[in-house]
This record gives structure tokens, sequence and C-alpha cells, in this order.
């Protein structure tokens, strides 16, 4: 009778000590780390992150010590090998796969996400294997250093390097980690003059650039120069939507030195009129920007609303 209650005593004290969710290291699979904690995949976010069921309850956890490229980063712009790093995870660990979740120092991130090592048990080898260390040693994330989780720090810095030797994953496709993929006409991405740009169901080309010191008898201000550009504006919006347009929605801006330029000046035989488009309806015109002489790569700008609105961009080059 002593001995019964002294175990049964001892498995109380061991419940209590354990984790919730945590298993016995004689429960766990071969080579998965003791007191690593059983969840279920339900879901796949990105190519760093999975949703997962413990013991009933619904969480997101963050592969710990690696980072994903962006489906969206916080230009709105999605990020290069981000939609194949989702598709490696979601492959490797697909909805309803068994996996086993490693805390190092850190529980949580400020988003209340689990910060873990993602163990998992391999089907054909019945290894234990990290998600985190297969998703860097193949490219599909760079590491991130951790302030306090330093556990594995050297064994995915190992993943990474041979990633980069062999130009796995997004070193060879992308040249690294968080490289935006910035649609042409778009950011740093200006499209190259006399290319029809879509803003807002509007058709835009700018074209035929010229430089000139004098124009209808006007001369720009000491150091400056006329750039002059032949302008196609078609609305083709589907949801059959009128669209405003003007030259005074123009700008420059000079990529070497930062020089903005915003006036306009409407001394054209030929000038872009300000108005309204209907669907199908198309205007054509000219517009005259005031830039230093001394400018060589001009990026042009065109806001679709002159109150916000979405921006596209050509670039000019002397």
């Amino acid at each position: 009778m002593r001995r019964s209650l002294t175990w049964t005593t001892a498995m109380l004290l061991l419940a209590l000590v354990l984790p919730i969710g945590a298993i016995t290291a004689q429960e766990l699979p071969r080579g998965i780390p003791a007191g690593a904690q059983e969840a279920k995949v339900t879901g796949h976010p990105d190519g760093e992150k999975l949703e997962v069921t413990i013991e009933g309850d619904d969480k997101v956890v963050r592969l710990l010590g690696v980072d994903a490229p962006e489906p969206e980063n916080e230009e709105g712009y999605p990020e290069c090998y981000a939609a194949e790093a989702t598709a490696r995870l979601k492959k490797m660990l697909p909805v309803g796969r068994t996996i086993y979740l490693e805390k190092d120092v850190t529980d949580k991130d400020k988003k209340k996400r689990l910060m873990r090592y993602v163990w998992f048990e391999g089907k054909s080898d019945g290894k234990a294997h990290m998600a985190n260390e297969i998703m860097a040693r193949e490219g599909f994330v760079v590491v991130k250093e951790e302030e306090k989780d330093t556990k594995y720090a050297d064994r995915l810095a190992e993943a990474q390097e041979e990633a980069q030797g062999e130009e796995a994953g997004l070193w060879g496709e992308c040249g690294g980690g968080h490289v935006a993929i910035v649609p042409l006409g778009h950011g740093d991405n200006p499209a190259p003059i006399g290319t029809t740009l879509n803003v807002e169901g509007q058709d835009i080309t700018v074209s035929n650039p010229i430089f000139t010191y004098e124009y209808n008898f006007s001369a720009p201000k000491g150091g400056y120069v006329f750039l002059i550009v032949d302008v196609a504006i078609t609305n083709v919006d589907e949801a059959d939507e009128d669209h405003a347009y003007g030259s005074d929605r123009f700008a420059a801006i000079d990529l070497d030195t930062g020089a903005e330029f915003d006036d306009t000046f409407v001394l054209l035989d030929q000038p872009l009129d300000t108005g309204e488009l209907s669907p199908g309806e198309y205007v054509y015109g000219q517009v005259a920007l005031e830039v230093q002489e001394t400018a060589q790569r001009i990026r042009i700008k065109y806001t679709a609303d002159r109150a916000g609105g979405d921006v596209v961009y050509w670039l000019v080059t002397r």
C-alpha cells in the first residue's frame, strides 16, 4: 500500500512539473528534444508561420531564428520568393501533420505568436528534423539573430552558409532576403519613357521627351530647362467610372540629387488640359516641366488623384 501511494504521488508531481501539452521523453519520437510540445498543423500564413492546434486550442507559431520573405511588405509590394517559401513549408508540414514545438528562452513575440523550433519525424527515415534548419539550408528563409534565443544559432548559421554557397533558393533567385518585387512604373522601378502604365482605371503613356531652353517665346529661369513630354490618357475602367486628369498631376525628381520639380507650364501648342474622361474616352496633350539643366536621370511622376491616390513613374535620361 505504501509503495502504491509513493508511485501515485510521484505521478502527480510529474504532472505538475511538465508544461501543458508536453510529452515525456519516453513518448517522444527518436531525436525530438525532451519537453517538446505536440501540435497539429492547421494552416500556413506564410513561409515562417504555422497555424496549429495544441490540445484543442488554436495558436500561431513563428519559426524561431529565421525570417521568410513577406507576401506583402510595408509598401504593399510582395517580396521575392515569398510564395515559394510558403509552398515549401506547406509541402514539408501539410495540414494534419503532427509536429513538436521546442521553446528556447522567449515564449511569445509582440503579436502573441509562439516562438518555437519546429520538429517533425521524417516519414521515410524516422529521424527528427527541424523545419527552421531545413528552410534555411534550402534558401527559403534568412537566419534572424534573436537576442536571447541562441540554442541553435550556430546550427542555423551553418545551414544558411550552405545555402549561400550553393546559391540555393532566394540567394540565387533574389540575391538575398526581403527583396521587394516592385511592379514596373512603381516606387524605385520607373518605366522607360514611352511605356503605357495603368493607374486607377486609366492607361497613361508618356513619350517623346524634349529638353529646350525656349518654347513659344518663353524661357526657363536660370540654370533650368524645359522638359516637354507627350501624354496620352485613356479611361479603361472596367467599373464604368469617370476619372479626372490634368497636367497639374505631373511632377518630376532628379534621381541623382533628389531635387524635386513640380511646376508645370501651359506654354505649349497642344497642352494637356484638365478634365474628366468617361469609360472609353481618351485625351492627348503635352506637359512641360521646368528641371535643372544638370539633371541626367529624371523620374516623371503622375498622381492619379490630387488628394493622394496611386502614383506611377517614368524615367527620362539625357
